[in-house]
């Protein structure tokens, strides 16, 4: 179902632990084409305002107590006589009343190098996400399953900053599609939450990206 003006969310933030003491609350005050503008969220009894960008996973209920969850971001602040948050309107289809948490994943080609104790080398991702990424391994440079790496990642804002994230991770899954290369997935097992918060920024503004083609 989904959520009408007044409706009281309950969000998530993906970069914090999943505990009942991070969960934020928040009325809906306005609904707009795109977007939802609402009240600054709650956090034990304090306002909390979000990072630009951060990952929401929220939910509202029904009278009936039926729980609907949907994936949201940060788009921005909204400072009139009473201070608004604004946060992504999701899709009818995107809402469910199963709860899905995960990072919003984007096509991205962004250079990356990796590190391992047999070799390293740079390779380009096909994919990134504040929980992973996947790229093509170069040929001579196997990796296998469970494997750990370490390495960065290079972004480029659209405000021109460029940034060095770095990371470790583990191999998830490796395939071959058929063309002698094969394409890594790999989840990050430790990465500093300023640092993931960069990558949540910069695959928020691929998404923006691909919304307005």
């Amino acid at each position: 179902m989904y959520p009408k003006t007044n409706d009281m969310l309950f969000m998530q933030p993906v970069s914090m632990e999943a505990k009942l003491e991070n969960e934020h609350r928040s009325r809906i005050s306005e609904i707009e084409e795109q977007s939802l503008l609402v009240e600054i969220p709650m956090r034990g009894g304090r306002m909390s305002r979000l990072l630009l960008g951060e990952e929401l996973s929220v939910y509202h209920m029904t009278e009936d107590g039926v729980k609907y969850y949907f994936t949201s971001h940060v788009l921005g602040y909204h400072d009139d006589s009473i201070p608004l948050m604004r946060v992504s309107k999701p899709l009818p289809e995107e809402i469910s009343k199963i709860q899905r948490r995960h990072y919003l994943r984007v096509p991205a080609k962004v250079e990356i190098a990796v590190l391992a104790p047999e070799f390293h080398f740079t390779a380009m991702t096909s994919d990134l996400s504040g929980g992973g990424l996947s790229f093509t391994s170069p040929n001579g440079h196997d990796l296998h399953m469970n494997q750990e790496v370490d390495g960065w990642i290079l972004l480029a804002f659209k405000s021109g900053s460029i940034d060095h994230v770095q990371f470790s991770g583990e191999v998830l899954r490796v395939k071959e599609p058929g063309t002698g290369l094969n394409t890594v997935s790999v989840h990050f097992n430790q990465i500093a939450d300023a640092e993931r918060q960069k990558v949540i920024r910069y695959c928020f503004e691929r998404q923006l990206d691909f919304r307005n083609r």
